[in-house]
């Protein structure tokens, strides 16, 4: 392991290329952190008593590994923390970039391009200093060619929106942006955000990431299980970018919300609930482990799982009452129990909706074991049962239904 301070100029200002490996989330970054980091910036660039702005603000560790999976013409290295960082800094260049190209300063914003944000003699990919995962590339390649993006706008974009604002209102002075004052806070920033960065040579990049994982990178069970799916796949990135975009994509997009984005809670949620269908009861922040647990055997293919997978949420959806089942009757008893707003008998209903759809129990089974189940959600709740030994009791409910599900669950229910 080597690891140095070295200044956002240190990093992006050099031979190397960085890229972000398939196991890291995408951009995510918002309002919030666009904010912190501005912050940041303002402290190197707004006077302090002494007249003078903070001489450098720490900006935290950035850890690489080098890239030994494909052949390179330049060190090229795989980002395992830092990724939101890095590409919101380039955006955040980008952003001083056009403000320099709309001031008409040509030979400043070409400066800016050529030393930060790409290596202008190379070609394709490796023109990139900092190359993003799949779904964020093509946005983001454009905004560093400063070309018109075609597809909807996405966080990318805002975030060059958000600092362009920002960087223009600071630096004006009577309606006027100088050379100088946008030469100035290049300079500020270019050498006054510093990190500590650590190149762990020869070690395995997502061995390394679930270890940093561990640790407190704010990753959500739902993220560590699409990575685990993606490194089943195998080491080459184009398959793991075309699993990615035509097997992954396509659930996710079931667990989207009102602004169109992952909702990594409520994915997370449906995984667990998955898994706790077959009446083994585990809690959130375990289900990752328990995935993994249940499929990392030998030959593991993740194609059939994830289209499984994927029909499997169609039904869960039905049961939150996000998509409508083609029979009225099983929508109609799945809206009575969500009346009680017990999210903890999901499972049991996915468990019973699946046997339903594999022609093991009929509508009608289905209909009445609903209404069991909701019959003694609202008897425990009556009697002020504890919320937790409930749920446990309805996750474990799965385990008894055999043959005839009506029968089995008034069974289990009649004795507890």
């Amino acid at each position: 392991m080597k690891a140095d301070n070295v200044t956002l100029q240190g990093i992006l200002n050099s031979p190397n290329r960085y890229l972000i490996p398939v196991f890291q989330r995408y951009y995510a970054w918002g309002k919030k952190e666009w904010k912190q980091l501005w912050e940041n910036v303002q402290e190197l660039c707004d006077p302090d008593e002494d007249g003078d702005g903070t001489d450098v603000h720490f900006m935290g560790s950035l850890v690489f590994v080098p890239d030994t999976y494909t052949e390179h013409t330049m060190p090229t290295y795989q980002v395992i923390d830092g990724q939101q960082r890095l590409i919101t800094l380039s955006i955040l260049l980008c952003a001083v970039r056009n403000i320099a190209r709309s001031n008409q300063y040509h030979e400043l914003a070409a400066e800016i391009t050529d030393t930060f944000l790409v290596h202008p003699y190379k070609r394709e990919m490796e023109r990139y200093r900092v190359y993003p995962r799949q779904r964020d590339r093509d946005e983001y390649m454009a905004i560093l060619e400063h070309k018109p993006f075609p597809g909807a706008r996405s966080r990318l974009t805002s975030a060059l929106i958000f600092f362009l604002r920002l960087i223009q209102k600071q630096l004006r002075v009577e309606e006027e942006i100088s050379e100088a004052a946008v030469r100035g806070f290049l300079e500020r920033i270019k050498i006054g955000l510093q990190f500590v960065y650590i190149n762990l040579n020869e070690e395995n990049p997502y061995r390394i990431f679930k270890s940093l994982n561990s640790t407190g990178m704010n990753l959500s069970e739902s993220d560590l299980i699409r990575n685990f799916m993606l490194m089943s796949v195998g080491s080459d990135t184009a398959e793991q970018d075309y699993f990615d975009d035509h097997h992954w994509r396509p659930l996710e997009e079931l667990f989207v919300d009102d602004q169109n984005q992952l909702d990594s809670r409520a994915f997370s949620t449906f995984f667990r609930d998955f898994l706790m269908a077959s009446g083994r009861f585990i809690p959130l922040s375990s289900t990752f482990y328990h995935f993994e647990r249940r499929y990392h055997k030998p030959g593991f293919d993740p194609r059939p799982l994830t289209a499984n997978l994927g029909v499997i949420a169609e039904k869960y959806n039905a049961i939150r009452g996000l998509t409508s089942h083609q029979s009225e009757e099983i929508n109609r008893a799945l809206h009575k129990v969500r009346l009680v707003k017990i999210n903890a008998a999901y499972p049991l209903l996915l468990n019973l909706l699946l046997r339903c759809e594999e022609q093991k129990m009929s509508v009608e089974d289905f209909v009445n074991a609903v209404e069991l189940i909701r019959a003694y959600v609202v008897n425990q709740t009556a009697e002020n049962y504890s919320s937790r030994n409930l749920s446990r009791r309805l996750v474990t409910a799965s385990r008894y239904i055999n043959q005839d599900p009506v029968r089995d669950l008034a069974a289990y229910f009649d004795s507890r």
